[in-house]
């Protein structure tokens, strides 16, 4: 597992950043659901995120918007992303 930096708000500012700026308004409006959540998460939860939100735009959109099959290394990160949007979105 990726260590954390040595400063906690560093990582959330990539994080926040990470997650304004999609590709697409679909996949902006899911990653951008994590926005107020980032403060509370654990550090666990921001670095699972971040990895996440470092692969490419057509993995996330298939995983996170249009339901593709996750591969297993990312389900985790995938099914928080996805929790967080439908707790805020109230789907």
């Amino acid at each position: 597992m990726p260590t954390l930096p040595e400063n906690r708000d560093l990582l959330i500012k990539e994080v926040r950043y990470r997650a304004s700026y999609r590709g697409t308004l679909e996949l902006d409006k899911v990653c951008r659901a994590l926005l107020p959540e980032l403060d509370t998460m654990a550090d666990d939860e921001l670095l699972m995120v971040r990895g996440l939100l470092q692969q490419g735009e057509n993995h996330l959109m298939s995983w996170l918007v249009e339901g593709a099959a996750v591969p297993e290394e990312w389900q985790l990160p995938v099914a928080l992303v996805r929790h967080i949007f439908k707790k805020n979105h109230h789907v």
